[in-house]
């Protein structure tokens, strides 16, 4: 009966992960808009608010599984929750972006420890037969938490502040750290006394340093001098670790995981999910409200037959695995993630939301194939003790891709959207010298600052819609492009394999 209690507080522990992570990865999307005129700055100074989460979530992945491994699972699980709730209430009290952006960082720092433990978990703490239904409730929670996110975010708008979200996720952490502290199994880890600080801070510095360069490129000139200055840190630090790793006794990375065809498969998979289908989730929202008018509660709703199949497919994970390899689950995911960004290319201002439900439903199916089918590749090919730094690497290159998609992509709809607004004739009302600055704050998706510009709002409107259509094509064309390689890739790395 004891037994039984704790492979149900472990089942619990696994599943809250992912939910809670990646709920509050979209959460602030639906509430942009609004957080941007509470704190008064512009669209595009709040990129960070979205990908600071994967950036401190990258930047700590490898890190929180090496500490579960050490330390064990349900320690690092727990006072994760702690740190996660209080970040959270750092978002929930930030008076300007700069403490809103840190405090999201800060939950993607916690969410690592999160994201790490639950997989490890998975490894040690369930019987052998139970792995494959509890990979199953880990992918199926990640899909929910991406339906959940957005949802709470419109609802907490539709009660007139974007706060009360960030609150709620306080409460919730704090009450299943209380709970993970009591029922989870006290497994003790490797029983390392020592981290390896030098990896630990050369790794979370070089991803961190990288991630930032990224998104400093997709907001301005990939040139400047930040831009070339955070490269240049990334590849120092990332160099030092390298050597760092080489010479220690026992590295953080085991580079021989590598060397597994069925988890590097399966972190390449993972990586270009994140890189296409999930980064142009986040990106497409915007679209949505700004020109399609969607309400941030009815954008959440619009996003459940994405969210919802993914939930239901991921689901059924365990059942689908008796019957379709794991590379067949892999490859089946990313080519119904490209059938789906494929259905929706004809997308414009006036397309009615039914006609965007088949795209969103086949990239939730091909979610919902893929995400349990990448918790098994992340920790079913290593030995246990190893798992959590398995798991730490393939998670990694997710947010690695989700931080990279969503600045590539969003880079790539800005150019197209630049160049369709060029080719047009500007609206009426312009100043002289004004016709440059509009163009490029309707590009930039700046719609309230474009109209400052003209006396003619309403042609504002017309150019923005039209340039922003055109570069969201670009961006579903560079996506699916992506999507293709990396589906190819990983049926040549995972081929003969079951």
């Amino acid at each position: 009966m004891a037994a039984q209690r704790q492979e149900r507080a472990v089942a619990a522990a696994v599943a809250f992960a992912p939910l809670v992570v990646f709920a509050a990865f979209p959460m602030p999307i639906p509430a942009l808009p609004a957080i941007s005129a509470d704190l008064r700055v512009g669209m595009a100074d709040l990129q960070l608010l979205v990908s600071g989460f994967a950036l401190g979530l990258g930047a700590l992945l490898i890190v929180g599984g090496v500490l579960a491994d050490r330390f064990g699972p349900a320690r690092v699980w727990v006072w994760a929750n702690v740190v996660f709730a209080v970040f959270s209430g750092a978002c929930a009290l930030a008076p300007g972006p700069e403490l809103l952006v840190a405090g999201r960082i800060g939950q993607g720092l916690a969410g690592a420890g999160l994201m790490a433990s639950s997989l490890t978990l998975i490894a040690t703490a369930l019987p052998a037969p139970r792995r494959a239904g509890a990979s199953a409730i880990w992918g199926a929670a990640l899909g929910a938490g991406l339906s959940v996110g957005p949802l709470v975010g419109g609802i907490s708008l539709e009660f007139g502040y974007w706060r009360p979200a960030f609150w709620a996720l306080l409460v919730v952490c704090l009450v299943a750290a209380v709970s993970g502290s009591v029922g989870l199994p006290r497994a003790t880890g490797s029983g390392a006394a020592r981290v390896d600080v030098v990896g630990t801070v050369t790794l979370a510095g070089g991803i961190a340093a990288l991630i930032l360069a990224v998104n400093w490129a997709g907001a301005g000139d990939w040139g400047a001098p930040r831009v070339l200055i955070g490269l240049a840190v990334a590849a120092v630090l990332l160099a030092g670790f390298a050597v760092s790793q080489r010479r220690s006794a026992r590295p953080m990375v085991d580079v021989a995981v590598l060397g597994n065809r069925t988890f590097t498969g399966g972190m390449v998979a993972g990586l270009t999910l994140a890189l296409t289908a999930l980064s142009m989730m986040v990106v497409i929202g915007p679209y949505f409200q700004v020109v399609i008018g969607a309400s941030a509660l009815v954008l959440g709703l619009w996003f459940l037959p994405f969210t919802g199949l993914a939930l239901a497919v991921a689901l059924l994970g365990a059942r689908i695995g008796t019957r379709f390899s794991l590379r067949a689950r892999l490859v089946g995911g990313l080519v119904f993630c490209a059938l789906g960004m494929a259905a929706l290319l004809p997308i414009t201002a006036a397309t009615p939301w039914p006609l965007l439900m088949p795209g969103m439903a086949l990239v939730g199916i091909g979610t919902g194939l893929a995400n349990p089918a990448l918790a098994l590749a992340a920790v079913g090919a290593v030995p246990p003790e190893r798992s959590g730094m398995a798991a730490g690497v393939a998670n990694t290159a997710r947010q690695l891709g989700n931080a990279l998609g969503i600045v590539v992509l969003g880079a790539a709809i800005q150019a197209a959207a630049l160049a369709s607004a060029l080719a047009s004739t500007p609206p009426s009302g312009l100043g002289a010298g004004a016709a440059d600055p509009l163009l490029r704050r309707v590009a930039g998706g700046d719609l309230v600052g474009a109209q400052a510009i003209s006396a003619d709002p309403a042609g504002v409107v017309d150019l923005y819609n039209s340039a922003q259509t055109a570069g969201l094509r670009a961006g579903l064309l560079l996506a699916i492009a992506l999507a293709v390689i990396g589906t190819v890739a990983t049926a040549w790395l995972m081929r003969g394999r079951r």
